[in-house]
């Protein structure tokens, strides 16, 4: 069996974000981080099927939950899979979630393609 963890740091305008997913049958847990992993603010979102749109279930901590949310159905559309999404960072713009998340995007596609 394959490694069910990816853990990487990407760089966005010169800052570094740690990215750690796990990777399991019907679900993929995303960590998004600054320098020590820590439990952010944290959402579970679902797929959409033909009939309803992705949503998220549960959301806690207050400080960018729309982000979390937002990135959490996005991951749940694309991957087709439960999405636990937690992240903790410092400073958030809408311009940086959306580079965050089209690298963190790129990332899971292109493990997600090694492991089926």
């Amino acid at each position: 069996m394959k490694e069910p963890t990816l853990s990487t740091t990407i760089e966005v305008d010169g800052q570094e974000y740690q990215i750690t997913a796990v990777f399991l049958e019907n679900a993929v847990s995303i960590f998004i981080y600054e320098e020590t992993p820590r439990l952010g603010t944290l959402a579970i979102s679902v797929p959409g099927t033909d009939i309803i749109q992705a949503s998220t279930l549960y959301v806690t901590g207050s400080s960018d939950a729309h982000f979390v949310r937002m990135l959490g159905e996005r991951f749940a559309s694309r991957i087709q899979k439960l999405v636990l999404l937690s992240i903790s960072l410092k400073e958030v713009s809408s311009e940086l979630i959306l580079k965050i998340m089209q690298q963190t995007e790129q990332l899971l596609f292109e493990e997600k393609s090694k492991k089926e």
